[in-house]
C-alpha cells in the first residue's frame, strides 16, 4: 500500500467518525436549517411550499464538468446523498452534465420535468438563460434550487456563499498586516465574471478607507500558472509589495515569491491544498476562505427541506469558514500527502455536511 492510499484510508476513517458525530442531529432540524441557510439580505423573502411525502426523486443539473472543483463537487454530492440520514429522504438521485451548453442544459431540464422529478438542483451555465424552463418546472410543482452559479428567477431557492464578504474579509486581513506606504497586489480571478466583480467590490470597500496603501491590479484567471506569471511580473517592476490579495489559484502567487527567493508577505487565497500547505511550511501569514464544493450538498439539503415543507430564504448565504495560517492543522485543514489542486473545504459544519476525503479524492 503506497503512502498516499494509506493516508487516504486514515483520513477517511477519521472524517467518517467526525461525520457521524456531526450528522447525529436531524438534517431537517430548525436549528441546522437556520444556521445553514442565512438570509442573503434583510429584505430576502422566505419560501414555504406545501410539504410532500418522501422519499423524493431529485435531479441534479450540472453545467460544466472537467475542472478540479467541479469533479470534487460531483464526488461530494454523490457521497452525501448516500449517507444514511440523507438517503432516507432520497428515492432517486440522478446527475445530468450539460457541458457548459445552455441549450443542452435547457433540454435536460425539460427531460427532468417530463420525468416527474420532485426537485431540480442546478448549477447554471447562464444566470438568466435557464429562467424560462425553471419557471416551467416550478409551475409543475417541482422545487428548484440553484447554487454556485445561481439563477435570476425568483421561483428558485438560491444557495451560495457571499463573494463580496469573502473579498472584504481578505482585505481586512491585509490592511491589519501591511504597513502604510506599501503596495497590495490584487491578483483577481477571471475579468468580467460576477464572482470576480463581487470579490473585488468587497475588497475595495475596505481598501478605499486606506488611501496610503497603493493597489496594483493584475488578473490570474483562477489559474495557478497564470497567478505565478503575473505575480512574478509585478514583483519585477514593483519593489514595495507588502501583501497579496489572492483568490483561487493563489498557490501560483506564493510560488512566485519562493521561486524568486523574495521574502514572503501576508497573502490571501481560496482553499487550495497547495496554497495552504506552502503557507504552513513557509510560515506565511495567510487568510484562506474557500468556495466549498459541498455547496452542491447544501443545494440538495435545501431541496429536501423545501419538499418537506420547511421555510427557507429565497436567497441564502452559506456561512463562510475563514482559517488563518496559525489555525491550520495538517490532515484537517490541509493534507500533506494529497495533490496541491485538492480543494480542502469539503465539509460545511453549520449545515451538518461532512464528506469523507476518500469519497472525494478518487
Amino acid at each position: 500500500m503506497n503512502a498516499v492510499k494509506k493516508s487516504l484510508l486514515m483520513l477517511t476513517g477519521c472524517l467518517l467518525a467526525f461525520g457521524s458525530a456531526a450528522r447525529a442531529a436531524d438534517i431537517l432540524s430548525d436549528e441546522t436549517l437556520a444556521q445553514c441557510f442565512v438570509k442573503a439580505s434583510p429584505s430576502t423573502i422566505a419560501i414555504a411550499p406545501k410539504s410532500k411525502t418522501g422519499p423524493f426523486r431529485i435531479a441534479f443539473s450540472n453545467s460544466l464538468y472537467g475542472n478540479n472543483w467541479r469533479t470534487e463537487m460531483l464526488n461530494s454530492v454523490s457521497a452525501y446523498v448516500k449517507q444514511p440520514d440523507v438517503a432516507s429522504h432520497v428515492k432517486e438521485f440522478k446527475i445530468y452534465n450539460a457541458g457548459n451548453d445552455v441549450a443542452q442544459q435547457i433540454a435536460q431540464i425539460r427531460e427532468m420535468i417530463l420525468s416527474g422529478y420532485d426537485a431540480i438542483v442546478v448549477n447554471a451555465a447562464s444566470s438568466s438563460g435557464l429562467d424560462s424552463v425553471l419557471n416551467q418546472a416550478a409551475k409543475r410543482g417541482i422545487v428548484v434550487v440553484s447554487f454556485d452559479n445561481v439563477v435570476t428567477t425568483t421561483k428558485s431557492i438560491n444557495v451560495n456563499e457571499d463573494q463580496r464578504e469573502m473579498g472584504r474579509q481578505w482585505a481586512e486581513f491585509l490592511v491589519g498586516k501591511v504597513a502604510d506606504g506599501k503596495s497590495i497586489l490584487m491578483v483577481h480571478g477571471l475579468a468580467g465574471t460576477t464572482v470576480d466583480n463581487d470579490q473585488a467590490d468587497g475588497a475595495m470597500s475596505v481598501f478605499r478607507q486606506h488611501p496610503n496603501l497603493k493597489i496594483i491590479n493584475v488578473y490570474g484567471n483562477w489559474d495557478v500558472g497564470t497567478n505565478q506569471k503575473v505575480t512574478a511580473d509585478a514583483l519585477s517592476t514593483n519593489h514595495d509589495i507588502g501583501g497579496v490579495w489572492g483568490t483561487e489559484g493563489a498557490t501560483g502567487a506564493l510560488q512566485a515569491f519562493l521561486q524568486l527567493n523574495m521574502p514572503v508577505v501576508p497573502m490571501t487565497g481560496e482553499s487550495d491544498n497547495g496554497f495552504m500547505r506552502l503557507a504552513a511550511e513557509h510560515h506565511v501569514p495567510a487568510l484562506v476562505i474557500g468556495q466549498s464544493p459541498s455547496l452542491a450538498s447544501a443545494g440538495v439539503l435545501a431541496a429536501i427541506a423545501s419538499l418537506s415543507g420547511k421555510s427557507l430564504p429565497q436567497s441564502a448565504s452559506i456561512p463562510l469558514a475563514p482559517v488563518t495560517t496559525d489555525q491550520m492543522k495538517p490532515a484537517a485543514d490541509y493534507f500533506p500527502d494529497l495533490p496541491g489542486s485538492f480543494v480542502t473545504d469539503i465539509n460545511i459544519a453549520k449545515c451538518g455536511i461532512a464528506i469523507p476525503v476518500g469519497a472525494v479524492v478518487k
